[in-house]
């Protein structure tokens, strides 16, 4: 028997909540285009540009390609400051970069503000992609 047949289940809509999406990414992403310098020990001193940002690390555009698994130092400027924070090379596609912050790290509480502070202001960008999945926010 179907557990969609069973008593008192319901049917899947087929429209993703905010509460899919946030449980699918862990945690929301934010677009932020600033600039990053990363100190890697294979490469050295790398100049990037940030593409999005989350509590838990960030995306970055690389004009070289880090080796998967390192640790690497990150220096940005967010809207609340200076930020220095170590981060691993989770994974790369091409020179786009995805960082994973590690913990724990003092740096992070401010990464958190700056991410409240983005969550809050009105993104069009990101109203109109939840639009197209059909997301009631």
């Amino acid at each position: 028997m179907s557990k969609f047949k069973r008593k008192g289940a319901e049917k899947p809509t087929g429209i993703p909540t905010i509460g899919d999406l946030r449980e699918a990414r862990r945690d929301l992403r934010f677009k932020l285009y600033v600039d990053v310098t990363i100190r890697s020990r294979s490469m050295g001193s790398v100049l990037g540009r940030t593409l999005e940002i989350s509590e838990r690390g960030l995306s970055a555009s690389l004009p070289v390609e880090l080796p998967i698994r390192e640790v690497v130092e990150l220096n940005l400027m967010l809207r609340i400051g200076h930020v220095n924070v170590l981060a691993t090379v989770r994974d790369r596609n091409s020179f786009r970069h995805g960082f994973q912050f590690v913990e724990p790290n003092p740096a992070l509480h401010l990464i958190r503000e700056n991410c409240c502070l983005l969550e809050r202001i009105p993104n069009p960008s990101v109203r109109n992609r939840y639009k197209t999945l059909g997301v009631k926010h």
